[in-house]
């Protein structure tokens, strides 16, 4: 049922229903019952539901009503206190409509400008190309996390990028990375905190011990590179050097991030397609 419908079922029908069956019942009881009184209460049930202007129509239909009713039905007399009555629980519902309606609009607004302002927010934290996290993005999520001795940081860096932007051009290799990160965050858990760092570099930060995240790292990277990218051009194969590093409590972000960016200059200058741990952690390499 939509809502302006509603509004007159329920706002204007409904009422208008009520004050036949009072009158009828008044009718029926004879003049003594006097229930053509209860009329009063029928604008404020209006304003419950109705816009003011329909109130308004529902207050002057009853009072027009219950003027009938004493004048014709009834035993003439128009029974003025009742009226006078009606007429000021009309303006009083006329009232609490207009309240009402301020009230939901008032709410309306504050909850468009809390979705606009969520909106923006997302896109000052998404980066735009791959739709993940940008820095910013990542920055904000790290804010006040608790990091203890099973986080790490994992940073990714595209090995063909390079090529694909030299022998194809810079659309195809916005694809390229497309194809990239939904690899990269198709193969992750989901509570895995995954973004782009900046250019072709991705940045995972995990809450697992340096063991288990370089397991996950490693089949992360057989995933990555077991099918070639097909972009329009042709496909691509695609390999990543990878760097990781715990992140120990106590112990900075950038800190730990230099530590694991320390570790994948070793694996790129290595030839690339390999996963090396942060020299800090005097552990070897694990991909190759």
């Amino acid at each position: 049922m939509s809502e302006r419908r509603s509004e007159v079922l329920l706002g204007v029908v409904l009422p208008l229903f009520l004050v036949a069956v009072i009158l009828f019942a008044d009718d029926l009881e004879g003049p003594n019952t006097a229930y053509v009184g209860v009329l009063a209460v029928v604008p404020m049930l209006a304003a419950v539901f109705a816009r003011p202007l329909l109130t308004l129509l529902v207050g002057v239909i009853t009072w027009l009503a219950a003027f009938w009713f004493g004048h014709v039905a009834s035993d003439g007399n128009a029974q003025t206190v009742r009226l006078i009555i009606i007429a000021l629980s009309t303006l009083a519902g006329v009232g609490a409509a207009s309240l009402r309606q301020r009230r939901a609009s008032t709410l309306v607004v504050a909850l468009q400008e809390a979705a606009l302002a969520e909106q923006l927010r997302l896109a000052a934290e998404t980066d735009a190309l791959t739709g993940l996290l940008n820095r910013r993005g990542i920055v904000t999520a790290l804010d006040g996390a608790l990091v203890g001795g099973h986080t790490t940081l994992t940073l990714i860096d595209c090995d063909r990028l390079k090529v694909v932007n030299d022998e194809q051009g810079h659309l195809a290799g916005d694809d390229f990375l497309r194809a990239l990160a939904g690899r990269i965050r198709s193969n992750l858990a989901r509570e895995d905190l995954v973004g782009r760092w900046g250019g072709d570099e991705f940045l995972i930060v995990q809450h697992l011990d340096r063991d288990q995240a370089v397991a996950t790292i490693l089949r992360l990277r057989d995933a990555i590179n077991e099918s070639p990218v097909h972009l329009a051009s042709g496909a691509f194969s695609v390999t990543v050097s990878i760097g990781v590093s715990p992140w120990d409590s106590g112990q900075s972000f950038d800190d730990a991030l230099a530590a694991a960016d320390r570790a994948l200059y070793r694996a790129k200058s290595a030839g690339g397609n390999r996963v090396e741990v942060s020299d800090d952690d005097d552990a070897p390499v694990v991909g190759g």
